[in-house]
């Protein structure tokens, strides 16, 4: 799904592997903005260095910046025109553009919607038309722009392909297949030709009657706000982004850098405890949870989970087995102590990323506040 960066080829004249440049350590280690500056000098001394250049076009992308993404790889295939990586990453940012003709947004002449929430817990929820259908789904940055579920999706008049496995918590592997949905009503704004995933036992855990879920696909096309405490999903026009950063900044707002990666996973930076800033995927879609930590990042947190009440977490791939435990999280100036966390002590989703992935911050750590996500600045305001 995502391929991991090339590191240093062996040496021919030694027979043994050259060492990792600065930018692939610190891309590794999930220091993107250290990568970005490393990878950049490395260009500038050596326009020739292809892996530089796929690292810095990758680091682009997950920053948004496709212009120059697209810049930058396109130069490693005049290089190398057979570069697999690079054709790849190209292929994600054109994915990223959309093609004509789909995901087309109509606002009918309104800067910004309120779409109240039917229920807060263990999800948020909305009321959605689709195909001329009333649907009820919850709101998942873990999700892509809109899943639902097979029933769901018979309902609506969905035609449906096949499109393989996806990866979910616990490490889980669940069935996915695709298809667009003609019209998508949600508050005052129509959404026309929408690609939507069909996700076997999608639900919300704990919810009585789920069509599915909305996820970062969807939301990236707004300035969007997941208001848990006025319970409201909040969708501006993307194009407010310097006036809403401008206002945070003047209040001393909670804004800090998040990265996009493939077609939905956002990351931003925080910390567990008193255990290192690391980098976190941002996925709403926890009910009944807080946070999810790997092993190594449970460890550095000095977290010991509960091995005395396993318990089971029900996600897109099934049931998975997991240790319950409680920590402090910190995303920039909030923190929040005894959060509710899992820990699944018999593999988690991260692998499927070429970096460092501490685990997921999500649900009950966002709780009493908003969640904002500037797609176009690329930062994330947590209040």
């Amino acid at each position: 799904m995502l391929a991991i960066l090339h590191i240093a080829v062996a040496a021919a004249a030694l027979g043994t592997p050259s060492p990792p440049s600065p930018g692939d350590v610190a891309f590794h280690a999930g220091n993107f903005d250290a990568a970005l500056a490393a990878y950049a000098h490395a260009v500038a001394v050596d326009p020739k260095d292809v892996d530089a250049g796929i690292g810095l076009g990758t680091v682009e992308l997950y920053l948004n910046r496709l212009a120059d993404a697209k810049r930058d790889l396109t130069a490693v295939l005049a290089i190398d025109p057979n570069n697999a990586i690079a054709k790849r990453r190209l292929a994600a940012i054109a994915q990223r553009e959309g093609t004509p003709g789909a995901f087309v947004v109509d606002m009918h002449g309104l800067r910004e919607v309120d779409v109240p929430f039917i229920s807060l817990d263990p999800l948020p929820t909305i009321h959605v038309t689709v195909n001329g259908h009333p649907l009820t789904l919850f709101i998942d940055t873990g999700a892509p722009s809109i899943g639902l579920s097979p029933e769901a999706a018979k309902a609506v008049g969905a035609t449906v392909v096949p499109a393989g496995q996806g990866v979910f918590a616990g490490g889980r592997m669940g069935g996915v297949s695709t298809t667009t949905l003609d019209r998508v009503e949600v508050g005052g704004i129509t959404v026309s030709s929408m690609p939507a995933d069909v996700i076997d036992g999608m639900s919300a855990p704990g919810a009585d009657h789920i069509d599915g879920a909305i996820g970062t696909e969807f939301l990236d096309k707004f300035l969007s706000t997941i208001d848990y405490r006025r319970k409201l999903l909040v969708l501006r026009r993307a194009t407010d982004s310097p006036s809403f950063e401008a206002a945070a900044q003047a209040r001393g707002a909670n804004l800090l850098p998040m990265w996009l990666v493939g077609d939905h996973f956002i990351f931003a930076r925080g910390h567990v405890n008193d255990g290192p800033d690391s980098l976190f995927n941002i996925d709403t879609g926890g009910g009944g949870i807080g946070v999810q930590l790997t092993k190594s990042a449970l460890d550095a947190s000095h977290v010991t989970p509960d091995a005395a009440h396993a318990q089971s977490f029900t996600g897109g791939g099934g049931e998975a087995h997991a240790l319950p435990f409680s920590a402090t999280v910190t995303m920039g100036s909030r923190s929040k102590s005894n959060v509710p966390g899992l820990y699944f002590d018999q593999g988690d989703q991260f692998g499927i990323f070429p970096f460092a992935v501490a685990g997921t911050i999500t649900h009950e750590y966002f709780l009493g506040g908003a969640l904002t996500f500037d797609f176009v600045a690329m930062r994330i305001l947590v209040e």
